[in-house]
């Protein structure tokens, strides 16, 4: 009995091979992943797949709200999420995270100021290092397929986080509006508001709500944004931001955290 590596052969090929014209005299190997598996074009748009062989993972502090940075203005530094890949870039096996979505839940405490607010936003940064210095509370990683012990290469950390020096920075999403805010002093509505963040997708980001005011969205707010896709290679890191644009001291609200991401 023949082998299958005499049966079916091909080349690994994480990288986009160079195209070939259609013809039926065109002799072309089979792509295969790092892991033996044939490059197909998958008629499966959900992630089961990636669950069943024990790839995706889903980061969460369970019903705990964890509170956030209480900065008035864009800063870099102090992101309101971290995710960091452990996996080392001399490993020739090395993963990569690929981020599928964020989601926040308002706790029990909202975002708000003293004196005038322009909004809440958020941004996102990819750095080269391991970013996390101190502070925030780590994220439970767990395994969706209950069949699987498989553990992920993932770090994950929300709240006021402190961060070690930038080394190659790069900014994906400058900045985008959150939420305009509840009043002149509030900008979240604590257990309320929630907001979802899926990366890579096709879909359409949801409309915006129809505001009390020009500059006032008093109401409850349930939102989703599309993100382009982001990848965190070994040893790298995810800086997600809640920047809050305010006209003094901000008072930190909380969030309740969820991440999905899968690691291949």
């Amino acid at each position: 009995m023949l082998a299958p590596q005499a049966l079916i052969r091909g080349l690994v090929g994480r990288l986009l091979p160079t195209a070939n014209p259609d013809s039926p005299n065109v002799d072309v190997s089979q792509r295969f992943g790092r892991y033996g598996e044939s490059a197909v074009l998958s008629y499966i748009n959900k992630s089961h797949l990636l669950a069943d062989e024990g790839s995706y993972f889903v980061a969460n502090n369970a019903q705990t709200a964890i509170t956030g940075q209480t900065t008035a203005a864009f800063d870099a530094t102090k992101p309101s999420l971290l995710i960091v890949n452990t996996d080392s870039v001399s490993n020739p096996l090395g993963k990569r995270i690929y981020l599928d979505y964020i989601h926040l839940l308002n706790g029990g405490t909202a975002y708000s100021n003293a004196t005038s607010n322009t909004g809440i936003f958020w941004s996102l940064q990819l750095d080269t290092v391991n970013r996390y210095s101190s502070g925030g509370t780590a994220l439970t990683i767990n395994n969706p397929n209950n069949d699987l012990a498989q553990g992920s290469v993932a770090l994950a950390y929300a709240g006021a986080l402190v961060t070690n020096t930038a080394q190659a920075l790069r900014t994906i999403v400058g900045q985008r509006l959150m939420r305009a805010p509840v009043s002149a002093t509030a900008l979240t509505l604590a257990n309320l508001d929630e907001f979802h963040f899926t990366f890579g997708g096709i879909e359409a980001q949801s409309a915006a709500a129809i505001q009390t005011s020009a500059t006032l969205e008093a109401t409850m707010v349930n939102k989703s944004f599309t993100g382009p896709p982001i990848i965190i290679g070994p040893n790298q890191s995810l800086l997600f931001n809640i920047n809050c644009i305010a006209g003094g001291a901000v008072t930190a609200g909380n969030f309740i955290y969820e991440v999905g991401f899968w690691a291949r």
